[in-house]
């Protein structure tokens, strides 16, 4: 299954591996995605067009299913930064790679065939949360690797604690898998494009006393803030609102009308999510 979405992928999407213009805006405009195609078909369609949009349902969420994954979890993060934190890359079947929800590049079918192989053989054998060898330090509030591989029944994912701390605590194969992931992701981040769409993650943080906050900025929509941390997706008009209005980066405070402060970060929605 991953051949074919490979091979058909193959056929379109270019011109995302291409390297950002000098002086290009550090928060491109989002790119609205294209809606899926209908899953049923009218009433008045003979059943072989209904056969042909079931086809092109599946072809399109095969390409978008990740196939390989690299993310940190847990760990010390400032309140409100842990729910917006993203995967630090993303390959998906049609070869679209992503970092930290931030740079997108696309990738050759057999070059994504060839990362997928080699991470099923760093990954074999290992069970879904490994221990370090007997002597390792326990390194607290450092986050946890996360490696993710397509099984062709869906991502496989092995969890290894304070695995960036203490690598010598491991078998050599999950420092293999994380460093193979990790230099895809830093040329995705030099050579690729901005990622953008119009989709976003917002997250609010209730604080207080912060004299440098900021007036509620005019069409920013206000989040749910019952509770300590909330987030919440947003697309279209107002995810595009958010982008405009709120700096990229570290989280940013802002005082409603009401008086409440709370502290603002958002990102990127990846295709998947």
């Amino acid at each position: 299954m991953l051949a074919l979405a490979l091979a058909l992928a193959a056929c379109g999407g270019a011109g995302a591996g291409e390297t950002p213009r000098p002086g290009a805006s550090p928060a491109p405009s989002p790119v609205a995605e294209p809606e899926p195609p209908a899953t049923t078909a009218p009433a008045d369609k003979p059943a072989s067009d209904a056969a042909a949009t079931d086809a092109v349902v599946t072809e399109a969420a095969v390409a978008g299913r990740p196939v390989a994954e690299w993310r940190r979890q847990g760990g010390y993060l400032a309140p409100g930064l842990r729910a917006v934190r993203p995967p630090a890359l993303v390959v998906y079947a049609d070869g679209r790679a992503i970092a930290e929800a931030a740079h997108e590049l696309r990738l050759p079918p057999a070059e994504v065939e060839a990362l997928v192989k080699a991470l099923r053989e760093d990954l074999a054998g290992q069970p879904a949360t490994v221990s370090p060898r007997p002597g390792t330090p326990t390194v607290y509030d450092a986050p946890a690797t996360v490696l993710g591989v397509d099984t062709g029944n869906g991502l496989r994912e092995v969890y290894v604690p304070h695995l960036d701390q203490t690598p010598e605590g491991y078998d050599a194969a999950l420092t293999s898998a994380r460093d193979r992931l990790s230099l895809l992701a830093d040329r995705v981040t030099a050579g690729g494009r901005p990622y953008a769409v119009a989709r976003v993650r917002l997250s609010a943080d209730r604080v207080s006393g912060h004299d440098t906050a900021r007036p509620w900025p005019r069409g920013l929509p206000v989040p749910p803030h019952e509770s300590g941390e909330n987030t919440r997706d947003y697309a279209g008009a107002k995810a595009r609102a958010i982008v405009r209005l709120l700096p990229a980066g570290p989280r940013h405070v802002f005082r409603t009308s009401s008086g409440e402060e709370l502290a603002l970060a958002w990102r990127y929605l990846l295709p998947h999510e």
